[in-house]
């Protein structure tokens, strides 16, 4: 009897309650699918380094694959754009170096922030290369020349953290700081200039997404809404902790 005293209420409110399930439901954005190979990566990846004071730049090109949007690896080339030079900060001798390093590497990068537009990771990376070393008189007026000293083999050490912005969803630009090892140089002086810290500029493309832009623009809208959601989401929550109870 009491069951069928409510009945009529419950008609009354039964499309209501659905009108409010279908809002909830639709309003979340489906999560985008992470596939094992998500994207396709061509990066600049340019440094500003110093040797003993000498400022330098150091030109670099990197290729590679990105997996479930979390992981990226592949190959990086890098080179001076120049002969510079390589002072000795203990002595003052009538010598006169002047070095370019040439070497390749193999990276991985882990994201572990990620929006839409903004990203931050960390990278690690290994490889060989190059290093050669102009010698130059400085005992007269006119510097000459007097060999060149090539070291083969050079192993190259490289750790870094990288931040990124999506200008289009297909190009970005990115800006870093990093650690260069070099580890057997047999010229202390020589190895003790490459350790450097670096500050990197990078110019992004993606070639998964210039792909989608064309052929699949609704896959890289239906990309923007799940990132706006999950946003809002986060910002309730975290107000929600300052909140009185």
């Amino acid at each position: 009897m009491v069951f069928k005293a409510f009945i009529p209420l419950i008609l009354v409110l039964l499309p209501f309650l659905a009108r409010a399930e279908g809002e909830d439901t639709t309003a979340i954005p489906e999560k985008p699918r992470a596939r094992a190979i998500s994207n396709v990566v061509f990066q600049f990846d340019n440094r500003n380094e110093r040797y003993f004071g000498t400022k330098a730049r150091m030109n670099g090109l990197k290729l590679g694959l990105e997996s479930y949007k979390r992981v990226r690896f592949g190959f990086g080339f890098y080179a001076n754009n120049n002969f510079y030079r390589i002072p000795n900060p203990a002595i003052e001798d009538s010598i006169i170096r002047t070095g370019k390093l040439n070497y390749s590497t193999f990276f991985t990068e882990i994201v572990f922030y990620r929006s839409f537009r903004w990203e931050v990771s960390v990278i690690g990376a290994a490889g060989g290369g190059r290093l050669r070393v102009n010698n130059f008189s400085n005992d007269a007026s006119i510097s000459r020349f007097i060999r060149q000293d090539v070291y083969e083999k050079v192993k190259i050490r490289d750790v870094a953290v990288n931040g990124q912005f999506k200008i289009y969803p297909w190009l970005g630009l990115g800006a870093g700081v990093g650690y260069r090892n070099v580890v057997n140089l047999p010229d202390e002086n020589l190895r003790v200039a490459y350790r450097v810290p670096y500050i990197d500029f990078k110019l992004k493309l993606f070639l998964g997404y210039a792909v989608k832009s064309i052929f699949k623009p609704s896959k890289i809208e239906e990309e923007k809404a799940y990132y706006a959601y999950r946003k809002k989401k986060r910002h309730e929550a975290f107000k929600a902790l300052f909140k009185n109870e």
